[in-house]
């Protein structure tokens, strides 16, 4: 059975991934460079992808449903890590991307303590 702390972690990470996805909105909507806007829809749908995966742990009916979604989670915390640094490396806005960064690093940890 998922405790309190997992509960609580597992819905602070999907708070994170959605700020992120917020944040990075804005910059594509803001982007001047088609290029970069494509780049940072990708980054963007990543970042979906693993609110799915999340939602997925959140809403699971049963402890084993569960344990295999936040196994799954963690098994992909290096790819969340490698699409900080790519989104980092994409928004020119030094403020702008430390923000979107800090969202991702805490989604990160949180999944860790899953």
């Amino acid at each position: 059975m998922r405790t309190l702390s997992q509960q609580i972690a597992i819905n602070a990470a999907i708070d994170a991934i959605r700020n992120a996805e917020d944040a990075l909105t804005d910059q594509i909507r803001s982007s001047t460079d088609a290029l970069t806007a494509i780049k940072l829809t990708n980054e963007y749908n990543n970042l979906d992808s693993y609110l799915s995966e999340l939602l997925h742990a959140q809403n699971a009916a049963d402890d084993a449903t569960f344990a295999n979604a936040t196994e799954a989670l963690q098994s992909r915390i290096s790819g969340l890590e490698a699409d900080e640094k790519a989104i980092q490396a994409l928004i020119a806005d030094v403020a702008t991307a430390g923000k979107v960064i800090g969202y991702i690093a805490d989604a990160v940890k949180l999944i860790a303590k899953i």
